[in-house]
C-alpha cells in the first residue's frame, strides 16, 4: 500500500511517498525527487498551479498503486497571500485526485497527533527522514502520508 503526502509551500512544496508492506513503513523518495521547485518562467499563479498539475499527475503515475492522498493543510488563523496560494495547490491536487478516483484526506497538525514544533522527530521516528531538503515542510509530508497509511 502507498500513500501520497503532501505539504504546499509558494516556492517548493514537498511531498513524500510512503509504502507499508508487513507492517513496515518506508519512505520511497527518501533520497530522491521530493522538492518541487517552480521553474523560473512560471510566475504567474495560473502558470505555477498548471506546472503543479502536471508535476503531480508525473509522481501519481511514477509511483503507481497510490491508494490514497493526504494534504497537511495551513492551520486556520491569519489569511495571506502566501497561505492563499497554497490552498490553491492543495485544490489542484484534490482535482486531479477527483479525476483518478482516488481518496483524499486534508489534516491540520491536531489531526494528525503532532505539533510543527515536533513534526521532524515524529516523521523521523516513525517513518524517517530524507537524506537531503529534510525541514518541517517535508515532515509534514511525510506525516501525512504515515496518517494516510495508517487510516486506510
Amino acid at each position: 500500500m502507498k500513500v501520497f503526502g503532501f505539504r504546499a509551500d509558494p516556492n517548493s512544496p514537498r511531498f513524500a511517498i510512503v509504502e507499508k508492506v508487513d507492517e513496515q513503513f518506508t519512505l520511497l523518495n527518501s533520497s530522491s525527487d521530493n522538492k518541487l521547485a517552480y521553474p523560473v518562467q512560471c510566475i504567474e499563479v495560473s502558470d505555477r498551479l498548471v506546472w503543479l498539475y502536471r508535476e503531480f499527475e508525473r509522481i501519481i503515475i511514477a509511483h503507481e498503486g497510490i491508494s490514497s492522498v493526504v494534504i497537511k493543510a495551513n492551520e486556520y488563523g491569519t489569511e495571506s497571500s502566501s497561505k492563499r496560494f497554497s490552498s490553491y495547490q492543495d485544490a489542484a491536487l484534490v482535482l486531479l485526485c477527483g479525476f483518478r478516483g482516488i481518496r483524499v484526506d486534508v489534516k491540520t497538525y491536531n489531526s494528525l497527533s503532532t505539533k510543527s514544533a515536533d513534526v521532524k522527530i515524529h516523521a523521523a521516528s516513525r517513518v524517517g527522514q530524507t537524506t537531503k531538503y529534510w525541514d518541517v515542510k517535508m515532515a509534514d509530508a511525510v506525516v501525512a502520508a504515515w496518517w494516510g497509511i495508517n487510516n486506510i
